[in-house]
């Protein structure tokens, strides 16, 4: 998938071609779509998971299926139940995880979670 975005990428970057590309990732709190889009940082979360809740939320954004998102297996991806039926999740460490509905290809109201056991 990323030798398709980098051919795409340098294709329009030679032809000089400006395009918008659609996020497929919709965020429940302001606070963490700043830090997905702007590299804005927030207390609400700890620098010791930055770098790797920047990249499960590139994994959530690239994603196209729920297929997509069950690799790396340390992503744990799983369909959530009880309370949050009709939610999913992928683990960013131990005990953070991020919790979305999927809907046609589509991680929407994103959030990230202190999960506790």
């Amino acid at each position: 998938m990323c030798t398709v975005s980098l051919c795409v990428s340098l294709c329009l970057w030679m032809h000089n071609e400006t395009v918008q590309v659609a996020m497929a990732l919709e965020f429940k709190d302001k606070w963490l779509e700043q830090f997905y889009e702007d590299d804005k940082r927030h207390r609400l979360i700890p620098s010791s998971i930055e770098n790797a809740l920047f990249r499960k939320l590139e994994i959530l954004d690239a994603a196209q299926a729920e297929s997509d998102l069950r690799i790396p297996p340390g992503n744990r991806f799983e369909h959530l139940e009880g309370n949050l039926k009709g939610w999913c999740s992928i683990r960013v460490n131990k005990q953070y995880r991020l919790i979305f509905q999927w809907v046609d290809g589509v991680a929407l109201n994103t959030y990230l979670d202190p999960h506790k056991y």
